[in-house]
């Protein structure tokens, strides 16, 4: 009985904090495009992303041309995405704080076909 009551809790804490999660990561998004900075930045590396199967991770860099320090993002993309180094992504950055952001446009660019 017991044991059955302490399994529920945890399954329903486990979809509480997935629920959360998601709805923190809407939210980020939705802040950066009212407020955040367009940026371009350059696809340096795209890497197997080990556990998912079916994605991989794309790596792009941008250096602020104020203080000349170089910034890294990553995003999933579907294993199939046929993106090129040195191709362009549009990244959305928290001009305050650059390591809060959110890359717009690998989807798109990456669904072409090649």
């Amino acid at each position: 009985m017991w044991a059955t009551i302490i399994v529920l809790l945890v399954v329903i804490a486990i979809i509480g904090l997935g629920i959360g999660l998601f709805a923190r990561s809407l939210s980020k998004t939705r802040w950066l495009k009212q407020h955040g900075t367009r940026i371009i930045a350059r696809v340096t590396d795209s890497i197997f992303a080990a556990g998912t199967g079916t994605a991989k991770v794309i790596i792009a860099e941008w250096t602020d041309p104020r203080t000349n320090t170089t910034y890294q993002f990553r995003t999933y993309v579907p294993q199939s995405a046929q993106v090129k180094l040195g191709e362009s992504v549009d990244v959305l950055i928290d001009p305050e704080h650059p390591e809060r952001y959110t890359v717009t446009s690998v989807e798109s660019l990456s669904m072409k076909k090649r």
